[in-house]
């Protein structure tokens, strides 16, 4: 699984990437809160820069290509919030 935190504003050029990439679709959480290296993200007036969560599983040997594709594309983009994830996923028989 390739779990990504992004910065709301970036969401539609990662929704890019993934496609251009080969992923097979993906699922986007599109409130995330928190706080951290970065600051309080709330999505609010007090706070902004909304945050959302996209996810996508992959088959294994795809993955690391996958997940580099989006680090590659994010850096390129001069992104300095949106975070990547490479995961391992329980398999169901």
């Amino acid at each position: 699984m390739i779990l990504g935190i992004a910065d709301a504003a970036r969401v539609d050029a990662l929704r890019r990437g993934l496609k251009q990439a080969g992923a097979p679709g993906y699922t986007e959480l599109p409130v995330v809160e928190g706080a951290g290296r970065t600051g309080v993200h709330a999505g609010d007036r007090v706070h902004p820069g909304a945050l959302m969560m996209v996810f996508t599983i992959v088959e294994d040997e795809a993955a690391t290509p996958l997940f580099e594709a989006l680090v590659r594309q994010r850096d390129a983009a001069g992104d300095r919030v949106t975070r990547f994830f490479l995961l391992p996923v329980e398999r169901q028989a």
